[in-house]
Order: C-alpha cells, then structure tokens, then sequence
C-alpha cells in the first residue's frame, strides 16, 4: 500500500525524549542506580534529570562495590535532595566504616526522610551519625547492631515510625529512643537480640508491635497508646504489665503461657485471679487458647471480666487432630451464666476444624452474646488443606452450632475457606486487603 502522505513522525523520531520531565524522572527511578546513571550520557538533558532520582536512593548491590558507588554518587551531586535512602543486604569491612558513617551524615545534610538499612551480618553496627538525621521519619533496620541512643547528642525529634527487625539493641538504649523519639508513634520489632525487657514511657506512642523474643513488656506511661499486639507473644512465659494506657483499644496475643498479666491492679497468674480494676478503653482482644489446659475455660471468663467494652475477640488455638480429644473441662458448666457482660459484636476462629470444643465454645458464645453482629469461622483441615472442607461440611457445622439458638437475631455466621493470614493485624487498615478478605467465603 502506498503512502497516504500523512502528518505522521518521521520514523526516527525519539519519542522517549518528547514526554515530559515528571515522566523520565518516573522511568529513570524504576531503573537500578548504575543504570540511571549511564543514561546521564545520553545528552545534557538526561544529564540534568538524574539527580532528581536521587530523591528515592536505592544502593541494592553486594560487597564494597555500593560503598564505592554511593561515596562517588554523592560526591558527583552535593546539591541533590534525598527523601529516601535504601540498602539491601549490605556489607562492608572495618575500613569503610567512616564511608558509611559519611553517608548518614551527608544525607542529614539533604534532608533524608526515610531510611531503610538492610545488613548481611547482625554484627555490623548502624554508625551513630544515625542521630544527626534530624529530619527522619521513618526507620526501617534488620540485620545489624544499633547504636546507642543513650549517648544521643541529640533525639529524632521528627522521627514517626521505626522498624527493627533481626536487630540487636540493648534495653536501655531502645528505652532512650521510646523516651526522647518525642513525635514516634509506631514501633514494631521482630527477633530482636540483646533485648528482653521493654520498659515503655513515651508521651506519643500509638502502635507497638512485638514477635515475642522478649521475656517482659512494661508499659509505665503511655497516654496515647492504642494497640499493642505481636503474633507469638504467647509462645513465652512473659511478664505483661499495663499500668498506664488509658485509650489502649487492642490487646493480643495473650495466653496462658504468660507468666503474669498485670492490668492496673488485676493480677492473672498460672493458677489465680485477682480482678480490681477493669481497662473499659479496649475494643479488641486476640487470644491463644491453650485448650488442652486444666482450667482453660475459667481463664478465658475470667479474662472478659477485664474488658467491659470488648467488642472484637480473635481466637487462636492448637487444634490439630492429635490433641482434638485431650481438651478438659466442658462449656456446659457455665449453663447458667444468662449473658456475657460486655457489647461483643464480632468474634474469629482464626482455625476452625469443627472440633468439639471449638463448636461448645461458638454455642456458648451466640447463645449469650446479645450484640453479637458476626461469628467467622476460618476453615482449615488437619493437614492444612480446605479443601477437605466442602460445602456439605459446612452445611452439616451450621447444624452442629444450632445457631438457632443464638441471643442476637441479627447475627450472621461466615464460613471461610482457610485460615486468618497470620499478618492479618498488620494488613488489615490496607484498602486491598479489606477488596479481597471476604472472595473464600463459602456461598451456602
């Protein structure tokens, strides 16, 4: 066919160098950094784009080569901002120390807002220019040894969130950073060393999450604290003890593996219950039921008795099929109970095989909630498969739970295809996660 002569562009025409500036920088800091960098030959426009990458620093690259690449990177551009600054699996030797120390001095400078400092090894320390970083927001470490900020000149007072995972840091020193951080609101550690006691006084505090490698959590004074939860919190003999945390609206995992609950002047030990004060703030309360325990029943009631306003109970358990028939004690003792004393309106199996006791547990539970809005049940198979689980299963659990019988008309009971996602508390805020949480509901 022959050419119709149109106004279309000659064919070698460049089109990526046509579209806006916002839009290469956008491409340019999809590219890794040595790649970006390359494309500063290209022409002096491509030259005068690159700094504004810098915005996003990435040095994802092994040994001493990014220790290199990142000192001449900044030395080549000593006026470009950098809003974030990110490491993977970084590792250096002894002599490059004061390099590294430079960058977090040099990025102070820039007015870095994020940091995310990931190492090979747990002995390689976070330099304590860490501290001159007065314009942080957000820290994010894991792998390495943190400074100490007991010797702080100075504390990240703009410093919001921090992240520590894998991190070794002594008690005192993470003490200094909840004390003098005075605009932090977010703290979550995951296998932390060195650390086994967190002593919490912080005036700003809103989220603490913890994994569970800690043998003692005191939370002294925190006015403004809203939730505290960690998944594997239970899977020690910790010591919990909230003096102080008048708003505090979520509280998990407990279990009675924990050596003493302390909540005001309430004490819950192993084998008693000493309840004076009651904590009306909090909303939501995650449990671990060790239901092959003597006395696990009575541990459970008595825990409601500490939480008037709870609306929302998560239970998590050890329910596989070789402990199914080793749970103690029976429901049926609490017949005469007439209603729970509180507003529950939501509570989740996050495990559900149907076992005995779990469906003794759900009856008791819809037969005296009377503001009971929904039951879920996550449905798992002793091998971990659901789809042992079919919908004649559940058809045959709904008759099984005689939800007839339930105190609040208005209930609904969902029926999952597999278990709660163990980060569900971490992701449950997100708008994709809430798109997505109920596509496994069973339709019958």
């Amino acid at each position: 066919m022959a050419d119709d002569g149109g106004d279309a562009p000659p064919c070698d025409s460049d089109y990526i160098s046509n579209l806006p500036e916002n839009v290469l920088v956008t491409i340019l800091s999809l590219l890794r950094l040595d790649e970006a960098a390359r494309s500063t030959v290209l022409s002096t426009r491509w030259r005068h784009l690159f700094p504004y990458t810098l915005l996003d620093f990435r040095a994802y690259a092994p040994g001493r080569d990014v220790v290199a690449a990142v000192n001449t990177i900044l030395a080549a551009h000593p006026a470009a901002l950098v809003r974030s600054f990110r490491t993977g699996l970084l590792y250096f030797p002894p002599e490059d120390n004061p390099s590294v120390e430079a960058w977090l001095r040099d990025l102070a400078g820039r007015g870095v807002k994020e940091l995310s400092l990931s190492f090979r090894e747990r002995w390689q320390k976070i330099p304590a220019s860490l501290f001159a970083c007065t314009s942080l927001k957000r820290l994010h470490a894991s792998s390495c040894t943190f400074p100490d900020a007991t010797q702080a000149p100075a504390p990240l007072a703009a410093l919001t969130e921090i992240d520590l995972f894998g991190v070794n840091i002594s008690e005192e020193s993470l003490g200094a950073l909840l004390s003098r951080c005075t605009a932090l609101e977010h703290l979550r550690m995951r296998s932390m060393g060195w650390c086994h006691r967190i002593h919490v006084r912080s005036e700003s505090l809103k989220t603490l999450c913890g994994c569970g490698d800690f043998d003692e959590l005191l939370i002294e004074h925190a006015p403004n604290l809203e939730q505290v939860y960690g998944n594997y919190m239970y899977m020690r003999s910790t010591h919990l003890k909230v003096a102080h945390a008048p708003k505090l609206e979520f509280l998990g995992y407990l279990g009675m593996s924990f050596d003493t609950i302390e909540i005001g002047q309430s004490v819950f030990t192993e084998d008693d219950f000493d309840i004076k004060t009651l904590m009306p703030s909090l909303k939501t309360l995650a449990i671990e039921l060790s239901y092959t325990s003597e006395g696990y029943i009575n541990w459970f009631m008595q825990l409601l008795k500490l939480f008037p306003c709870l609306e929302t109970l998560y239970i998590r358990s050890d329910t596989w099929s070789k402990v199914r028939a080793a749970a103690p004690g029976s429901w049926d003792v609490l017949r005469s109970v007439p209603c729970i004393d509180n507003h529950l309106e939501r509570v989740v199996f996050e495990v559900y095989r149907g076992h005995e006791w779990q469906r003794e547990m759900a009856k008791f539970l819809h037969g005296r909630a009377r503001f009971l809005k929904a039951m879920e049940f996550h449905c798992q198979g002793d091998k971990g498969c659901s789809e042992l689980f079919g919908e004649e299963w559940v058809r045959e659990q709904q008759e099984l739970l005689c939800l007839d019988s339930r105190a609040s008309l208005d209930a609904r009971f969902l029926f999952f295809k597999g278990a709660l996602v163990n980060n569900h508390h971490d992701v449950s805020h997100h708008e994709w996660y809430k798109r997505k949480y109920y596509h496994y509901l069973y339709n019958v």
